[in-house]
């Protein structure tokens, strides 16, 4: 987009800096449009008026406790007017019109009292803040000003919250303001609003006078000046904007998890993408010991699942490996085991787990979680979100451009569309936190998609894909029919099929069933499915995904490539010439052909074929895949027992009165060090070279990043192996193989790499720890 030109001030003109207008019929008739449209979005005409209005303003925000809306007169031309607050200091009142020849010495900003908006690290400077259409409000405070009578009148500027693009430095002027003179309102930081980290909305409770009187104290608190809860940015009240004043009266609560029989924390903080490791949480891993047992076909009541460890070890000093295989116990849960999951239904046949417990799924993502992820986020439509619907046999896609807002979004809803988003791991904590804790126990990308569809609708056509789907139905009902593949190459696809007509499906569904909320479903790679709600419920659910392009198929496309160029330097056979007659025997003409020449020239090939085959080239493709794998990978999720072990720690520096800064964490020979995951990091051998490829860097934004490794020497290799087979034993900085251990250490200690114990503090580990 263009800046605006100075003399027409549209954003298209090529002469845009040059100080003169391309004078085209395009602009020409335009200008007094865009001049008169300049006037209104100016807090006021003069820059010497900003600055004593804007404090006036200010004094005037802070009474929020008089009744009625206060009323804004602006002050007169002549040089020393004068513009008095009342004892309420509510109203401004002056007698005459305002002009460009005012000039009063700025004032000192007043720091506002007790006010429910938002705390004051986020909060926008007001002297920044642009003009609004008449009738606008301000903090709740309603500003009407009064139309100027000079010759020189213009739209009366009133307050209003403007985008940060129309309010730029020296690119916009108004006809009252000298000429080179540039504007101070146009200057500063907008907010547009407050983003707020948050945690699921609690559950809601029963009016009681405790917790009413609970709630009027909490108000008479937030009405002491200056007192601000010190983690009011942090927490988030579980309403959905209908009732402000209630939420500024719980900003100071600690944050709530409803969902206590949910494995998972409901939580949904939205860290930084490039810091998202960097949570300092305990989560909660599920087991199949805290389960519900079933009592005649129906779930008991199910308790908050927790971890189980061997006697005397920490949750985080377990294998992560182990750790995610307990979650997925959970997932699939608790009728049937890991085991028999695997045994009998992975790759082979769907598994339905009916529950009769509604709330099973229910800390994972709600309606009210999807609205505050759009209000909080940048989420954008076709990158991040789809709106679809399927009618009459066909599928539509109705994406418009830019950023997804809840108004569109739910007029979609209501219009019938189904709304899919591709990547609810990127904002949602508590869906990061599932799929960071499953990709530890698949080695594999894991993904997740979720679909809300309204009542008696379908959002997609038959269709079947190239992931091993695990649907968990979070609310509603959602009727599921699965039907068996129509030829052989659809077993386990390794690529998804284009929609479907219904006559080109083969024979009656193999499944039909209703999903309730809590329920699970599972189908393998390339059964078709389709989905609809059924009248008069909607349907929220999330499908998870694992092993795309996982297979055995897969890995011989790493192989060969490697096996062939190592066979062929090694082995003279494969560099001999081809036969003179091999285009006599061989082609779609002679395929047919049964001749001895063909034959004994098969033979011949399969001989040779037999000579790729080595170990190494095996070692090398598996190496291959793994680091895809990093690539793909979702940095890891940090647990709050080794929070302060690892380079995220709050406590590694000490910072001195003197303005120095000193380590006050030294790691030396006496610490003893871990790989932070099982599967941290990968060891491979390319392009004559040593690297190590990692993943504690990447986004949660599918490779946003280009993938992340380190060189190193075979001396230092042998170190990285040590830790690699160690895991998650800890092992001391003395005993590495590694002439300059420290150096090394801390290499990996600065890429979040290792969890690291300081001599005197307990580093006892499980050492008997390993996948069950």
């Amino acid at each position: 987009m263009f800046a605006r030109c100075q003399t027409c001030l549209s954003q298209q003109c090529k002469y845009k800096n040059q100080g003169a207008c391309c004078g085209t019929q395009l602009h020409t008739p335009r200008r007094s449009v865009l001049r008169e449209k300049q006037k209104r979005v100016r807090l006021f005409p003069s820059v010497k008026q900003n600055a004593t209005l804007a404090t006036q303003f200010r004094t005037m925000e802070t009474a929020t406790a008089t009744p009625g809306p206060p009323e804004l007169v602006l002050p007169k031309d002549e040089p020393g007017a004068g513009n008095g607050v009342t004892p309420g200091g509510t109203t401004i009142t002056t007698s005459t019109p305002l002009t460009g020849s005012n000039k009063k010495p700025p004032q000192k900003r007043k720091k506002p009292a007790a006010s429910p908006q938002p705390s004051p690290s986020t909060k926008p400077k007001q002297d920044s803040e642009p003009a609004a259409a008449d009738g606008s409000t301000t903090n709740g405070e309603q500003v009407r000003p009064v139309p100027e009578g000079s010759s020189q009148a213009e739209p009366a500027p009133v307050v209003k919250k403007q985008k940060k693009k129309h309010t730029e430095e020296g690119k916009q002027t108004t006809s009252t303001t000298p000429p080179g003179k540039k504007q101070k309102g146009a200057t500063g930081k907008h907010v547009r609003f407050h983003i707020k980290l948050y945690s699921a909305s609690k559950q809601p409770t029963a009016a009681t006078t405790a917790g009413i009187a609970k709630k009027k104290k909490a108000k008479q608190q937030q009405a002491v000046p200056g007192v601000v809860p010190e983690q009011q940015h942090k927490q988030q009240n579980g309403a959905t904007g209908a009732e402000p004043k209630k939420k500024a009266s719980k900003k100071g609560r600690p944050a709530k998890v409803n969902g206590g029989a949910v494995g998972l924390p409901p939580t949904s903080v939205v860290t930084p993408l490039k810091r998202a490791s960097q949570i300092k949480q305990e989560p909660k891993t599920p087991s199949r010991a805290a389960h519900s047992t079933i009592v005649g076909g129906t779930s008991s009541s199910t308790t908050t699942p927790t971890t189980a460890s061997p006697a005397g070890t920490a949750l985080h000093e377990l294998d992560s490996v182990t750790i995610g295989r307990q979650t997925f116990a959970w997932l699939i849960g608790p009728t049937i085991s890991v085991d028999e999951f695997m045994r009998t239904h992975w790759e082979r046949k769907p598994l339905l787990v009916q529950r009769n417990d509604r709330a099973y799924y229910a800390g994972l993502l709600s309606r009210a979680m999807i609205d505050e992820m759009l209000r909080t986020n940048n989420i954008e439509y076709t990158k991040n979100i789809d709106i679809t619907s399927y009618r009459d046999g066909q599928r539509e896609t109705h994406n418009p451009d830019g950023r997804v807002l809840p108004p569109d979004l739910w007029h979609f809803y209501d219009a019938g569309c189904s709304v899919r988003m591709l990547n609810p791991q990127t904002y949602l904590r508590s869906v990061y936190e599932l799929n960071v804790k499953l990709q530890e126990y698949f080695h594999c990308m894991t993904g997740a998609n979720f679909y809300l569809t309204p009542p008696g609708s379908q959002g997609f056509a038959p269709h079947y894909d190239d992931i091993e789907a695990f649907v968990l139905q979070i609310e509603g009902r959602k009727r599921w029919r699965l039907y068996g593949p129509r030829q052989p190459q659809e077993v386990l696809a390794r690529v998804s099929s284009e929609n479907l007509r219904q006559d080109e499906l083969a024979g009656p569904p193999i499944v039909d069933v209703v999903l309730e909320a809590g329920d699970l479903l599972y189908f393998p790679r390339g059964c078709i499915h389709q989905a609809a709600t059924v009248p008069g419920a909607h349907s929220l659910h999330i499908t998870v995904s694992v092993y795309q392009r996982n297979c055995w198929a897969d890995l011989f496309e790493q192989m060969l490539p490697i096996a062939l160029a190592t066979a062929a330097d090694t082995e003279p056979q494969l560099r001999e010439g081809l036969p003179l007659d091999l285009h006599q025997h061989f082609g779609i003409v002679h395929s047919d052909g049964i001749s001895a020449d063909r034959r004994r020239l098969i033979v011949r090939i399969r001989a040779m074929f037999d000579k790729l085959f080595s170990d190494a080239a095996i070692d090398a493709a598996v190496d291959q895949l793994a680091k895809r794998f990093q690539h793909d990978a979702l940095p890891p999720l940090v647990d709050f027992g080794e929070w302060d072990d690892t380079v995220y720690g709050g406590g590694n520096y000490e910072f001195r009165p003197d303005g120095t800064v000193r380590c006050a964490r030294p790691i030396d020979d006496r610490s003893s060090v871990r790989l932070l995951r099982r599967n941290i990091l990968r060891l491979v051998s390319e392009e004559e070279k040593l690297r190590i490829y990692y993943h504690t860097d990447n986004s949660r934004e599918y490779h946003q990043y280009e993938a992340n490794f380190l060189e190193l020497d075979h001396e230092t290799a042998l170190g990285v192996e040590l830790l690699i087979k160690m895991y998650p034993r800890y092992v001391l900085v003395s005993s590495l193989p590694v002439e300059d251990r420290l150096e090394f250490i801390r290499s990996l200690w600065e890429k979040g790499l290792i969890v690291c114990r300081r001599p005197g503090e307990d580093a006892r580990a499980d050492t008997s720890a390993s996948t069950p």
